[in-house]
């Protein structure tokens, strides 16, 4: 019992000082955002700040997400040092318990945000950013400027692919302008061959999953070209997917990405990035793990005048140590320089073996 009550302490302890790293880190990220917003929109456009603090917040979880290890590092060893300076850790370790058994609710907490950040927290940040991304598109006008870059969409199943080329595109009108459909079948063998090409003045991506072409040449192998009015073709294609092409190329959420490398598969596509994403999100729990049991290794000493700043140099310099390599590792697994799980879990697991040999090493000597 009497265990279980210093558990709860402990949990206690941790989640608070989560919350108040978390409430640092948001504020900074959203002081940074809203102020880069008013800079950049704000000088161009008559949005209020308001509308700019709307933006920022919808903004926020998507780019708190990438900072979430910061937050355990920072909360627990923030939480551990509180620990240390009230001399509470001395005491614990004078009556016989080791730092495993007192770090055990540490890493519970930690490991069980990173599992319910994956689940729900980044469906939560990828609705939020779409929201965003519309809230932008709706109060600038983006979306309907017109737009020089030339936009290439790609669908496909074992039966058939159809290539997409067009010359501009209108997101709110949902419409491609100039474009060409290359419409290919697969044969027995497994091979795409030409079947026929479709310009078109204008396509419109319609609701129940058709493109309603018109002004229409149609030419095929071995046949005359034909002028069409209309002409509709099925399709899987999503007004998302043509964000994704145009630049708005927020990731799916985690409960989505499996489907997503299916749908990806079948339509020819590269699924690298989204593989990755997965991955990551996976290893969350590992990295928040790890950032635990570092943030034990350097706030295990006894702290004396001058040990807070140590302490926040240390912790910083190993948190953004961590982050820099992370990012340079998925960088070659997102170009297909190394596998996909090497460069997921590498880091992850690396930083936690690490910190439990440190660790072990300031425990046992």
């Amino acid at each position: 019992m009497m265990f279980s009550t210093l558990n709860r302490y402990i949990i206690k302890r941790i989640i608070k000082g989560l919350l108040l790293a978390f409430m640092v880190v948001t504020s900074i990220i959203m002081l940074v955002d809203f102020v880069e917003g008013t800079r950049n929109i704000g000088a161009d456009e008559n949005i209020g700040s308001g509308t700019v603090f709307l933006m920022t917040l919808l903004k926020a979880p998507k780019l708190i997400e990438q900072t979430i290890p910061f937050v355990v590092l920072f909360g627990v060893m923030g939480t551990l040092y509180s620990l240390n300076r009230r001399s509470e850790l001395i005491v614990l370790r004078a009556s016989g318990l080791s730092a495993w058994r007192f770090l055990s609710p540490a890493i519970i907490v930690t490991a069980t945000l990173g599992v319910i950040w994956a689940a729900a927290f980044n469906p939560l940040a990828s609705s939020a950013m779409n929201a965003h991304d519309n809230l932008v598109e709706r109060v600038t006008g983006s979306a309907t400027s017109a737009k020089n870059e030339n936009i290439w969409l790609r669908e496909g199943n074992d039966i058939g692919q159809t290539v997409i080329y067009a010359e501009r595109v209108d997101m709110l009108a949902r419409k491609l302008f100039n474009a060409t459909f290359y419409i290919f079948e697969i044969n027995a063998e497994g091979t795409a061959e030409f079947e026929r090409r479709l310009d078109a003045k204008e396509a419109e991506l319609v609701t129940q999953g058709y493109w309603q072409l018109r002004n229409v040449i149609e030419n095929a192998e071995g046949e005359l070209s034909q002028t069409q009015t209309a002409v509709s073709l099925p399709t899987t294609i999503t007004i998302d997917d043509i964000k994704d092409t145009t630049g708005n190329n927020t990731l799916p959420p985690f409960w989505d990405i499996p489907e997503t490398i299916k749908k990806t598969e079948r339509a020819g596509f590269s699924t690298v990035g989204l593989r990755m994403q997965l991955n990551k999100l996976l290893a969350l729990p590992i990295m928040l793990i790890a950032m635990t049991i570092i943030a034990a290794g350097v706030s295990m000493h006894l702290t004396r005048e001058g040990g807070t700043l140590r302490l926040l140099i240390i912790g910083g310099v190993l948190g953004f140590a961590v982050y820099f390599a992370d990012n340079v590792v998925s960088a070659f697994g997102e170009a297909s320089a190394l596998p996909i799980l090497l460069a997921a879990w590498t880091i992850p697991l690396f930083v936690l073996f690490f910190g439990i040999s440190y660790l072990a090493k300031i425990e046992d000597g």
